[in-house]
């Protein structure tokens, strides 16, 4: 999108990052995650979350944003280069204002940080965790060329049992 700037994180970012992670979250797991932790333990958590990641950033954690032509942030996308050896990087968060979803933003931030992890000499492939029961994401990762490859229940309390999918790209170039 022309009106969408996309640009490295920074540490001023931070609770901004949170706040977009909030939203999302609470508009796409508001079936799926813990009610009383949606309600409110999650602002902390999350806040918490970006100020520790962004303050003292990992050369191997990349995060970028989208934001309007005025500054306003309304995406990001977080990744953990060479994570695992045999899926490759982590796509660790994917996250765009509920009212910003269908504008293309969160595929072009997902194809930039492929691009970029090839840049910086990643291992091939890029691997993400995805609800089961989060259909809309799945079914974007699914039409950007991710193919399911493992299931399991996720040990986190919060998440109550949930069947979270493994979504994998073999090449890093198949998003590019």
């Amino acid at each position: 999108m022309a009106d969408i700037i996309y640009r490295p994180a920074q540490a001023a970012d931070a609770l901004t990052i949170a706040a977009i992670h909030i939203a999302s979250w609470r508009d796409a797991y508001r079936s799926i995650l813990d009610p009383a932790f949606l309600a409110g333990p999650i602002e902390e958590d999350r806040r918490s979350h970006w100020l520790g990641k962004l303050s003292t950033p990992s050369p191997d954690f990349l995060v970028d944003v989208a934001s309007t032509g005025d500054g306003t942030l309304v995406g990001f996308a977080a990744t953990q280069r060479n994570l695992d050896r045999r899926w490759g990087s982590l796509v660790d968060n994917l996250h765009v204002l509920p009212e910003m979803r269908g504008r293309k933003i969160g595929a072009t931030l997902l194809r930039s940080a492929a691009r970029k992890l090839a840049s910086q000499q990643a291992a091939e492939g890029l691997h993400l965790w995805v609800f089961e029961a989060n259909e809309p994401a799945l079914g974007f990762y699914k039409r950007l060329g991710g193919q399911v490859v493992e299931r399991t229940i996720s040990q986190i309390p919060t998440e109550n049992g949930r069947t979270i999918l493994r979504v994998h790209w073999p090449a890093l170039s198949a998003l590019f």
